[in-house]
C-alpha cells in the first residue's frame, strides 16, 4: 500500500470511530425550509425534469440554502457523474441538511473515486449534533461507493448509544449498501445480529439490520444461531419476524428446523408464514414436503400460493398423487393451480390414468374458467407438461386476453429452459427448439410489446437455448424494433435492443425527445387539498394514500392528471407478490403497457421503510409511466431506486387482501 494512501485511511478510520467525543465549535442554526410554492424552488424541479445540469450547478453555489438542498436532491436523482466535483464541497456546507443531500447524491451517482473526500467530511467533532444526520447519510453513502477496506471500519464502529439514532441508522444502511453489492465481512454481520438483538436499539436501525440478515448473500450466521433464536422467541414485530424467519433458514439447523416448522402453525400475519415456508426450502424436501403440504390448504391465497410454488420448483415423482390431492383441497385458485402444475410436471408417467386424469381436469378448467388470471394459471400448469408445447400457441391468439397470450410465450420460453428438455425429447432436442423458435417468431411479427419484450428477454438467457436458434432472424427483431411505438413500448426497446447486441448489431440511441418526459402540472399540484390525499376504490374495499408532492412533484402532477381522466377505473391489479408488492396500472393488464410519455425518476430523501409505500414501476431510471406498486412490508432494497410517491394512511387491510385479477374501480381526490 502507498504510504500516504495508507496514512489517510487511517486518519477516517479514525474519524469514523468518532460519534461524538471532541467539542464542535459554536454553530449557528440556519434556517432551512424547502417551500413548495417558492418560484425558485419549483425552478430546480423543472431544470430536474429537463435535466439541465448546468443550469443545476448554479443552484447549488446559490446563496439560499433551500435551493442548494434542491438542487442536489435533484442531481441524487439525475445521477449525472459529470456534476461530481460540484457537489463535494457541500458535504461540508454549514447546513446539515445541504451536507446530508450532498452525501445522498454522492452516493447514487456511485462513482468509487468519491470514497477518499466522502469519508473526510464525516465530522467526527459533532458534539452538538448539529450533524449528526449529515454524518449518517455519509456512512449510507460508503456503502454505496465504498471499498472492501471501508467495510470493515465501518462494520467495527462499536461506540454509538441508542441516541445517535442518525448514526445508527446511517452505519445499518451502509453494511447494508454493502452486501446488496455482494460485499459482506464476519464484523458486519455481527453488528448486524447485534443492533437486530438489542431492544433498546432504535426500530428504523433494527429494520435495516433484519433485512440485512434475510437479503445478504455468502453469510455465516452459524456462530449466532443461540443469539438469533433467542431473538425470534422473545420478538413479536412482524417486519422483524419475517426476516428471522429467513435468517433461521440460512443457519440450516435441527433446532432452527423445528422452530420454523412449529412457528407456522402458530404464527398469525400472513407475511411472517409465507418468509417462514421460504426459510423452511432451505432444508431437505423429507423434512419438510408434508408442513409445506398443509400449507397449501391455508386460507389465506398469498401463504397457499407461496407453499404451493415450492412443490412445482422442487417436487417428486413419487408423490405427484399427494399433489393432485391438494390441488382438490386448495381453497385458493393460486395454491390449486400451482398444484395442478405440480401433478403435472412431476407425474412422468404420461399414459398413466393420474396422468390423463390431471391433464383432463387442466383442459376443463382452461375452457370454463372465466377470469383471464385463472385462465393463464391454468395454462402454465399445462404447459408444464413439455409434451404439450405444440398446443400452447393457439393461445396466442388476438382472441385471448394479454395475460393468457403472454403466459403462452412465457411456457414455452420455460420449456427450453427446462433442464430436463434435452434429454426429454432425446436427440430431437435442437430440432424442437427450433420449431418453438419459430412459433416465438410469430410472436414477435404479431408486434405485441409484451411477447416481444419476452423473447429478446429470452434470448439473452442462456438457460433457454434461444440465441443460437434465433440467430438468423436477427433482421426480424431489428425490424420489430423499428416498428415499436416509443416512448409508450421503451421497456420492449430496451429489452430488444440488448438482444440485438447479443448478435453484435447496435440498436439506435433513442433521442431525447422521442422519450417525450411529462413536464410537471404545478396547476395539479395546486389543486390538491392540504391534506394531499387520494382515494383508491377496489373490488376489495377502499385504500387512502398521502401524496408527497414536495418529493416527486412530477410523479405526483401525472399521477393526478391520470385520475382526472379516469385512467385508473377498471384496471387491473397484474402483478402480486406475496409479502412484497401489488402492482396496476397496466393499459394492458399484463405489466408491458404504458402511454405515450414518461417520467423522471425522482428517487431521494425517501426510504422503504415500512409498509403501503407507493412506488413507480420502472424498467430502468427515467421510464416511469403509469404503472405504480404498494408494498406490503418494508423493501429497503428499492431505496434510491424507485420513487416514492406517497403512503398509505389507511386501507392496509386492502392492500393485503389484493390478489391478482382485482380491480381498481376508481380513484377520487379527497377533498
Amino acid at each position: 500500500m502507498n504510504i500516504r494512501k495508507g496514512t489517510f485511511l487511517i486518519l477516517c478510520v479514525g474519524f469514523l470511530l468518532l460519534s461524538a467525543c471532541v467539542p464542535a465549535e459554536d454553530q449557528k442554526a440556519i434556517p432551512f425550509t424547502l417551500d413548495l410554492q417558492n418560484p425558485e424552488i419549483r425552478k430546480i424541479y423543472d431544470l430536474q425534469q429537463k435535466q439541465d445540469r448546468d443550469s443545476l450547478v448554479a443552484g447549488l453555489s446559490h446563496s439560499d440554502p433551500s435551493i442548494q438542498f434542491a438542487a442536489l436532491r435533484a442531481f441524487a436523482s439525475f445521477q449525472d457523474s459529470g456534476s461530481l466535483a460540484a457537489i463535494m464541497p457541500l458535504l461540508t456546507h454549514q447546513v446539515g441538511a445541504v451536507r446530508a443531500m450532498a452525501a445522498e447524491a454522492v452516493g447514487q451517482i456511485g462513482l468509487s473515486k468519491a470514497e477518499a473526500e466522502l469519508t473526510a467530511a464525516f465530522d467526527g467533532r459533532d458534539s452538538a449534533r448539529l450533524y449528526e444526520p449529515a454524518n449518517g447519510s455519509i456512512l449510507e453513502a460508503m456503502g454505496r461507493i465504498g471499498s472492501q477496506q471501508y467495510l470493515r471500519a465501518l462494520s467495527t464502529i462499536t461506540n454509538y448509544k441508542s441516541i445517535d439514532t442518525f448514526l445508527l441508522l446511517g452505519q445499518a444502511r451502509g453494511i447494508y449498501r454493502y452486501a446488496l453489492r455482494q460485499m459482506v465481512v464476519p464484523e458486519g454481520t455481527a453488528t448486524m445480529v447485534r443492533y437486530l438483538a438489542d431492544t433498546n436499539t432504535p426500530e428504523p436501525v433494527r429494520i435495516i439490520a433484519a433485512n440485512y440478515l434475510h437479503r445478504a448473500q455468502g453469510i455465516d450466521l452459524t456462530p449466532h444461531t443461540a443469539q438469533l433464536l433467542a431473538t425470534w422467541h422473545g420478538e413479536s414485530h412482524p417486519f422483524l419476524r419475517m426476516c428471522l424467519a429467513t435468517a433461521l433458514g440460512k443457519i440450516k439447523s435441527p433446532e432452527c428446523l423445528k422452530v420454523l416448522t412449529e412457528s407456522l402453525q402458530t404464527e398469525s400475519d400472513y407475511r411472517v408464514k409465507c418468509n417462514i415456508i421460504r426459510a423452511l426450502q432451505q432444508f431437505s424436501y423429507d423434512d419438510i414436503y408434508a408442513v409445506l403440504l398443509t400449507a397449501t390448504q391455508a386460507d389465506n391465497p398469498h401463504v397457499a400460493e407461496v407453499a404451493a410454488q415450492y412443490f412445482v420448483q422442487q417436487g417428486r415423482e413419487r408423490d405427484a398423487a399427494r399433489y393432485r390431492t391438494a390441488m382438490d383441497g386448495a381453497t385458493a385458485w393460486q395454491a390449486k393451480t400451482r398444484m395442478a402444475e405440480a401433478a403435472n410436471k412431476h407425474n412422468t408417467s404420461m399414459f398413466s390414468a393420474a396422468k390423463t386424469n390431471i391433464q383432463k381436469e387442466i383442459q376443463q378448467q382452461l375452457r370454463t374458467v372465466t377470469s383471464p388470471y385463472e385462465k393463464a394459471a391454468w395454462l402454465k400448469a399445462w404447459g408444464s407438461e413439455l409434451r404439450n408445447f405444440e398446443s400452447l400457441p393457439k393461445y396466442i391468439s388476438d382472441d385471448e386476453h394479454v395475460a393468457v397470450r403472454t403466459q403462452a410465450i412465457s411456457s414455452l420460453i420455460d420449456a427450453c429452459r427446462d433442464k430436463n428438455f434435452d434429454a426429454f425429447f432425446a436427440g430431437e432436442g435442437h430440432l424442437i427448439r427450433a420449431q418453438i423458435g419459430g412459433y416465438l417468431l410469430q410472436g414477435i411479427r404479431s408486434g405485441d410489446a409484451g411477447i416481444i419484450a419476452m423473447v429478446a428477454e429470452a434470448i439473452t438467457d442462456p438457460k433457454t437455448g434461444l440465441k443460437a436458434v434465433m440467430s438468423d432472424k436477427r433482421n426480424e427483431l431489428s425490424k420489430a424494433l423499428a416498428e415499436l411505438k416509443l416512448p409508450a413500448e421503451m421497456e420492449t426497446y430496451m429489452a430488444l435492443g440488448k438482444a440485438l447486441r447479443e448478435y453484435g448489431v447496435d440498436a439506435p440511441k433513442v433521442p431525447e425527445e422521442q422519450k417525450k418526459i411529462s413536464s410537471i402540472d404545478w396547476t395539479a399540484i395546486d389543486e390538491l387539498n392540504p391534506g394531499h390525499q387520494v382515494r383508491l376504490s377496489t373490488s376489495k374495499g377502499d385504500i387512502i394514500i398521502a401524496l408527497y408532492p414536495d418529493r416527486a412533484p412530477g410523479t405526483v402532477s401525472s399521477f393526478l392528471t391520470l385520475i382526472r381522466s379516469d385512467y385508473y377505473k377498471g384496471k387491473t391489479f397484474h402483478r402480486v407478490v406475496p409479502n412484497f408488492v401489488i402492482q396496476t396500472g397496466c393499459p394492458r393488464g399484463d405489466g408491458y403497457g404504458s402511454l405515450d410519455f414518461t417520467l423522471r425518476s425522482e428517487l431521494a430523501g425517501a426510504y422503504y421503510d415500512g409498509e403501503g409505500y407507493v412506488g413507480m414501476a420502472s424498467a430502468g431510471a427515467h421510464t416511469e409511466g403509469t404503472q405504480f406498486f404498494i408494498t406490503h412490508s418494508p423493501a429497503p432494497h428499492l431505496d434510491g431506486r424507485y420513487t416514492i410517491f406517497g403512503r398509505v394512511t389507511s386501507g392496509m387491510d386492502v392492500v393485503h387482501a389484493i390478489t391478482i385479477g382485482d380491480t381498481i374501480t376508481q380513484i377520487q381526490i379527497v377533498n
